[in-house]
């Protein structure tokens, strides 16, 4: 049957053997719906996990960014701050005095 005297067609035959006896015992059933739900979830954590470790790996081997400070064109530049004029005492030196 098949190619049995090959080593593919061997594992094939195999295989095939295997999944004709199980549709003809009946065994192969519908998953049910908590079985799908969980193969799921474990493919979408497989995904996540895969993802997470390719982009980690590729931040891992980045060359860090050069900064280039280039003067900013177009830029609104604030009024140099003046301080506020000195507040004037209003009572005179020699207010401590007493008219004579």
């Amino acid at each position: 049957m098949l190619f049995s005297s090959s080593k593919l067609g061997h594992i094939g035959q195999i295989i095939s053997t295997g999944a004709v006896w199980e549709i003809g015992t009946s065994a192969f059933t519908p998953p049910t719906a908590n079985e799908i739900e969980t193969f799921v979830h474990v493919v979408i954590q497989v995904v996540v996990g895969i993802v997470t470790i390719y982009a980690t790996v590729r931040k891992m081997f980045q060359k860090p960014e050069t900064v280039v400070k280039l003067p900013a064109v177009g830029a609104v530049v604030a009024p140099p701050v003046v301080p506020a004029p000195a507040a004037v005492d209003p009572t005179p030196a020699d207010a401590g005095h007493v008219a004579e």
